[in-house]
Order: structure tokens, then C-alpha cells, then sequence
């Protein structure tokens, strides 16, 4: 590209206006040879063909394989801390929390699509994948070229694939506070002379968790005897793949990939009031687990012609998760909650796009999805209340926290055996299949200094649920029309301004379990976005800016609630409750301020309000904030890396400042606000041609925070009223150290 030089002025307000991104840097094999003083452009496939991030007509943010790595980016909490108008965490059952500029929502509502090499995600995105090239966040709706399930835009996870040309691999040890062991290694193997290689990739870690349960004495004086690091983790992956010729023009890329996790269900710890004391015990009769394997296979087809190439991507998931949750977070036996769940997804995409060099380029295809999740779940009454006459007395028939479901608790709690001594309720037996079918065109045309870009995709979706325990059933299904236009114009070689619309849907579904011989269900979600902005590099590709304002109507959103359906059970669901419009901003800037110093930084501002009108428990929320929406964020980088003598080593250096805004916690009326908090992470280490030794401080100034936070049903009525808060811990202060050999 034509480097445009531009004046002080110009550099001091793009500063001023931008803040950064964690390190949309290139890897140390791209820099090999590089002007060091100059960014290197950074390619993504965003519109599923590979091109700059410059010249996308949309907010594109990408974490590179070095930052992963070094960073140590392992948990979706660590990619939530670092992207502008991105509200990341893993959800209690090892589901995203997620959404993107305040579209989408936490809980069962997904929101943003999780992709894996272009297969989407639908049962394990939480799982730890590993030897990336790059993760790219394309925010906004993604509906056009991605389907449904992508409302408020999709992260996408890009791994390394096989290279025919040379024999390479990694090994990384990292060890530290919290007892973590963690080892992962990946080799790459061309498989002779004929084009064809192999690549495989596995971990193995270990983690004792940040909270302690202290076994605490029940009110009969007995302790259980639990482990008491809570939140243990241990998981397993390994991801193994083979690429080659089959033929001239045909090509071949298989993989296949396994993870195991036995770690907690969640980490909840509880609060009595909104002065928040951030404890760090969990005090349950039983830690929470979270048993889950994944099986995943994906085959890639390329077929290549001289102006355009088809390709066929089909993919199989089939996935097993066990969950055990203390529901009530105390040391007595009251409430527990088991959850078995299987879930197994096909999808198919054939796609044919243009390869050509002329003004006009296009992509079609075609998309199939169907998934199937049979999900029983047991709720378990350990009943330590007695009558006067020694009667035991349990919650069927009345309401939790109700005059006749409270009994005689002091003094006269039973001595409990798990295995006797409970109420199993059946509380869900379903199954659940979710079918899409879509079909896309894109164009993209360009003239001089413009292009545009339109494309249009039709889904039909249908969701049929069946409840097990009744034998009731029911199906919804419905057709979206998904539209996609963009304007850019270039200013010259190095700046643009576009204006794009977008839109996007979230498909609708059934609850768990019916009422009245009825599986209560709720409809789509659906957003249309417009967002104006402006890409920009100057002062000789030294400096990377991009700007971008939004507006978002967002339709029949779908929000989760839990209730007590006044028969002794714990109920949740999912319902429309109306529409919201955001507005926003963001900004983002890369500075190479010197050979050895880089600068990044990154702002997202939304205001969201519901729509006048939008009633709930008879209350008009119009004007308020819904949930799960960060009113401002940002983030600071600093990247430094310098020689040391003349041995070839090399002194490296970062430190990432991440602010998440305050927002409302999950429930709708009668929420609680999530403070906001300030993160600081920092690698410092020592780099030479074959091993780098790094020091990795996660949380360093130790700041109590949650991920989420949201009122909940108070089952221990010792405590006083109605409801108390739950919330999921971040993570503390973690220090760790690393060495990584390379060959």
C-alpha cells in the first residue's frame, strides 16, 4: 500500500480519539524480516475469503497467535477482558455469557455465533482450543453469511493447519500460584514429497481454583468432606488434522479434535446485600461439578477452477455434560440440582466463490444445520425439617419460602444420608431438535474509489421440542429474509469511510418442561444494524486507527428468568419480552511508536434503553438499561521488545489495562447493577531463536470482580428475606510462569 504521510495534528486527535486493542499483532514468523518500524497488515476471512482487516467494511477486532500465547488467552473470560463493546465469560454450566454491544444476553440465549475454522460451535464453545493463528471478533449482525444464532456478531477462532514444507512443533510448561500444571505442545509433519501434511495439538491442565469450600459444621453439627479447593480444574485436549492434494484441483483438509473437562459447575459465591463483600468461600454440603467430553470431526473439500473455487465444509459434534449444582450455596442439605445432557450437531455448507481479479466479487452457497440436545434434569430436596411429632414434613405442594413450606428448623435438623434421605423431583426430561437451512449471495463490486457490497440470505428454522416426563410436544418454525448492504469510499490507498446495514436473528424455541399440557415457547429475536465508520494508516504505516458509530433496533428480545412455579421447584425460561435500540462507539488504534515499542488501545461506549411500552410483573421499563450491557469500556496495551547484547536474546515486555463499564444483572425487573472494575495483566520475559521464558501476571493489582452477577431465590431461610445475590468470581491475582521450546 501507498504510505501517506499526515501531521501532528492528525496523529495527537486519532490518539486522542482511539483507544486499543490487546494486540492485533502479527506472529514472530510474519515479522521475520520485517521493517520492524511498520505494522504489518493483518488478513482475516471475515466475508469467508481472505482479506485485510483495513478493507472490511465493518468493526473487526483479531487477537493474534503470539498474543494467545504469550498472554496465556485460554478461558473466554481472558478474550472478554481485551475487546471494545465484547461482554465475554463462561457461563455456570460452561456456556458463553456473551454479547456485543449490548445484542445478545447471558444465560440460555446465545447471541453471538462461535466458530472453529469456519464450523460453528453449538455445544462446547467454552472449550479450550489451542494452537491458533488468530482469533477474530466480527461484531455486529452476522447474518447475511452466517445464519442464524449470530444477532450480535461471531468470534472466530482460526488454528494453524498443516504445512507441507518443513518439519516445526512447540512445547510449553507453565506452572504456578493456584497449583496450575499446564503443558501443551504442538508438531506439524509433512508427510513426503507430495504436498501432504499432518498436524497434531494436545494439553493437559490442572488447576485448583480461587475458591475454598471450608466444609463449615451444619446447624446438627456435622461437616461434609469435601475437597476444599472448589473450583478444581482438570482438562484434556488434543486436536489432530491432515491437509493434501487428492487431485490438480482438488484439495483435502480433515480434523479431528477431543476435549475433557471435570472441573465446578460454577463459581458462585453468594451475597446477602448490594454492599458487596467479594467472598472467596463457597460453603455447600457439595461442590458444584462439571463433567464434559466433546468428539468433533470437520472434512474440507476445495475444488478449484480458474475464476472461482466450490467448497464443501461438514462437520459432526457430539458432546456428553454432567452437572451437579449446590443450588442453595450452604452447608445444609436443601436444595441440589442434576443435569445430564447430550447434545449432538451436523452441519453442512457448500459454498462457491470467485478467485478472479475483477471489479466484481461474489460468493454464494448453501447451509444446513441440525441438532439434537436430550436434557434431564433432577431436582434433589434434602428435607431436614420435622413436625412437632417428629413427622417429616417436604416442600411438594407449597411455595419455597412459604409459611408451609418452612417447618421447624432450629435444633431439629435430621441427620441425612444423601443416598436415602432426599426428594428427587424430575424438574426436565426433553428433547430438543433445531434444524436451519439457509441459503446466501454476496457482491461485491468495485470502481474506482468505491465499492459496494450486498448480499441477501434466506433461513428457515424450526425448533421441535418434546417434553419426556409428559409426553406433550410442540414445534414452531418460520422463514428469515437477512439483507446486507455496504458503501465504502476510499479517500485514497489508506483510508476509507463505509457505511453498512446489517441484519440478524437469534431462532426461537420451547422451555423445557410444559404447563397445562402446553410447552409455553417464544419466538425470534431480530436486529438491524447501522453502523458509519472510518480505516484508516498513516505516518508510514506506524499508525492503524479505525473509528465507527452504530445504531442498533433490536426486536422482540429474548431474556432468561427464574421463578418458583409454586409447587416446591426452580423453574427458568426463556421469554420475548420487546425491543430495545442501542446507540454506541468505538475506537481503536495500533501505534509503532519506535522499532522496539508498540502502543494499542481501544473505547466502546453503549446506551441501550427499552422501548416505551415494554411492560413487565406490570411495570413499563421503558427508558432503562436491559441487561448484560456495558456502558463504556476500554483498554490500554503496551508491547515492548528489545535485544539484549549480542547473543541474539531478547528482552520482551507488555502490560494490557482493561476496563469493564458497570451493567445490570441478568433479570430485567428488580435487577442489581454489576460495578464496574479495572484489570492489569503483564508478561515480562526473555526470547531467543529456539525458547522464551515468560512471566505471566493475570489480575495484578489482585481486583475483586464478577463476570456476572444477578438476584436469586433465597432457599436457606436462616439468611432473612426474599433473595440474596449470586455471582461468578473473576479470576484473582494469578502469577505464573512458562518456558516454551520451539523446533
Amino acid at each position: 500500500m501507498k504510505r501517506v504521510k499526515t501531521g501532528a495534528t492528525t496523529l495527537a486527535l486519532a490518539m486522542i480519539l482511539a483507544g486499543g486493542l490487546p494486540s492485533a499483532t502479527v506472529s514472530a514468523e510474519e515479522a521475520a524480516g520485517a521493517d520492524d518500524s511498520v505494522i504489518e497488515e493483518v488478513f482475516v476471512t471475515a466475508r469467508k475469503r481472505t482479506e485485510s482487516v483495513l478493507e472490511i467494511p465493518e468493526s473487526i477486532e483479531v487477537i493474534s497467535g503470539e498474543a494467545i500465547a504469550r498472554q496465556n488467552l485460554t478461558t473466554l473470560d481472558d478474550i472478554g477482558n481485551g475487546i471494545a463493546n465484547l461482554n465475554l465469560s463462561r457461563r455456570a454450566d460452561g456456556f458463553p455469557n456473551v454479547s456485543i454491544r449490548g445484542v445478545g444476553s447471558f444465560g440460555n440465549t446465545q447471541g453471538v455465533g462461535f466458530y472453529l475454522d469456519d464450523v460453528q460451535i453449538f455445544s462446547d464453545a467454552s472449550s479450550r482450543f489451542g494452537d491458533l493463528e488468530r482469533i477474530e471478533v466480527l461484531k455486529g449482525p452476522q447474518g447475511t453469511l452466517y445464519g442464524g444464532s449470530n444477532i450480535g456478531g461471531a468470534i472466530k477462532y482460526v488454528s494453524k493447519r498443516p504445512d507441507p514444507e518443513a518439519v516445526s512443533g512447540r512445547v510449553k510448561l507453565r506452572g504456578g500460584e493456584q497449583s496450575i500444571i499446564d503443558v501443551e505442545g504442538s508438531i506439524n509433519l509433512p508427510l513426503g514429497d507430495s504436498g501432504w501434511a499432518a498436524r497434531l495439538f494436545g494439553f493437559a491442565y490442572n488447576d485448583d481454583g480461587y475458591l475454598t469450600n471450608p466444609n463449615t459444621p451444619r446447624l446438627n453439627g456435622l461437616r461434609s468432606d469435601n475437597d476444599e479447593d472448589e473450583g478444581e480444574i482438570e482438562e484434556y485436549g488434543m486436536r489432530a488434522s491432515v491437509a493434501g492434494p487428492l487431485g490438480e484441483r482438488l484439495s483435502v483438509y480433515a480434523a479431528f479434535r477431543w476435549n475433557d473437562l471435570d472441573g465446578p459447575n460454577n463459581n458462585w459465591v453468594r451475597e446477602l446485600d448490594e454492599d458487596l463483600d467479594y467472598p472467596d468461600l463457597v460453603q455447600t454440603t457439595f461442590n458444584s461439578r462439571h463433567q464434559k467430553e466433546t468428539f468433533a470431526g470437520t472434512l474440507e473439500f476445495t475444488l478449484e477452477f480458474d475464476r472461482f473455487d466450490v467448497v464443501s465444509l461438514t462437520s459432526y459434534t457430539d458432546t456428553d455434560s454432567l452437572r451437579y449444582t449446590d443450588v442453595d450455596l450452604r452447608e445444609e442439605y436443601i436444595f441440589d440440582n442434576l443435569n445430564d445432557h447430550t447434545m449432538e450437531t451436523f452441519t453442512q455448507e457448500l459454498r462457491v466463490t470467485s478467485t478472479h481479479d475483477g471489479p466484481l466479487q461474489w460468493i454464494a452457497g448453501a447451509f444446513y444445520s441440525k441438532y439434537e440436545g436430550v436434557w434431564n434434569a433432577t431436582q434433589i430436596w434434602f428435607d431436614a425439617r420435622i413436625d412437632e411429632m417428629g413427622n417429616i414434613s417436604g416442600p411438594l405442594g407449597c411455595a419455597i419460602g412459604s409459611p408451609a413450606c418452612s417447618g421447624v428448623w432450629l435444633g431439629q435438623i435430621l441427620t441425612l444420608d444423601m443416598e436415602t434421605d432426599n426428594l428427587p423431583l424430575p424438574a426436565r426430561s426433553s428433547d430438543k431438535e433445531k434444524t436451519q437451512l439457509g441459503g446466501f449471495v454476496n457482491l461485491t463490486y468495485n470502481w474506482e474509489s468505491w465499492e459496494v457490497n450486498a448480499g441477501l440470505r434466506v433461513d428457515e428454522w424450526k425448533n421441535e421440542t418434546v417434553d419426556m416426563l409428559t409426553g406433550v410436544s410442540n414445534d414452531v418454525d418460520d422463514v428469515e429474509v437477512l439483507p446486507r448492504f455496504s458503501l465504502t469510499r476510499w479517500m485514497n490507498e489508506d483510508n476509507m469511510v463505509y457505511f453498512t446495514l446489517a441484519e440478524g436473528y437469534e431462532p426461537g424455541g420451547f422451555n423445557a418442561t410444559s404447563v397445562d399440557d402446553t410447552i409455553l415457547g417464544y419466538g425470534a429475536e431480530q436486529a438491524t444494524s447501522y453502523e458509519l465508520g472510518w480505516k484508516g494508516r498513516s505516518t508510514d504505516g506506524r499508525l492503524n486507527v479505525s473509528l465507527a458509530g452504530f445504531y442498533i433496533d433490536y426486536k422482540s428480545r429474548q431474556i432468561e428468568f427464574q421463578a418458583d412455579n409454586g409447587e416446591g421447584q426452580l423453574v427458568e425460561g426463556i421469554f420475548n419480552l420487546g425491543g430495545s435500540e442501542q446507540f454506541g462507539l468505538e475506537a481503536e488504534a495500533s501505534f509503532q511508536l519506535t522499532e522496539a515499542l508498540r502502543l494499542t488501545g481501544a473505547f466502546g461506549w453503549v446506551d441501550a434503553e427499552w422501548n416505551s411500552g415494554v411492560v413487565v410483573q406490570g411495570v413499563d421499563v421503558g427508558g432503562t438499561t436491559p441487561p448484560v450491557v456495558q456502558d463504556v469500556n476500554w483498554h490500554l496495551g503496551a508491547d515492548f521488545e528489545h535485544p539484549i547484547g549480542d547473543g541474539g536474546l531478547r528482552l520482551v515486555a507488555a502490560v494490557q489495562i482493561n476496563h469493564a463499564g458497570e451493567y445490570e444483572g441478568l433479570q430485567v425487573w428488580d435487577t442489581v447493577t454489576n460495578p464496574d472494575y479495572t484489570l492489569v495483566n503483564a508478561q515480562l520475559g526473555v526470547v531467543a531463536e529456539r525458547w522464551e521464558l515468560m512471566v505471566t501476571a493475570k489480575n495484578l493489582f489482585d481486583k475483586d470482580h464478577y463476570v456476572d452477577l444477578q438476584r436469586f431465590p433465597n432457599l436457606y431461610l436462616l439468611d432473612g428475606g426474599e433473595n440474596i445475590l449470586i455471582g461468578t468470581r473473576g479470576q484473582p491475582r494469578l502469577i505464573t510462569g512458562s518456558i516454551t521450546f520451539h523446533f
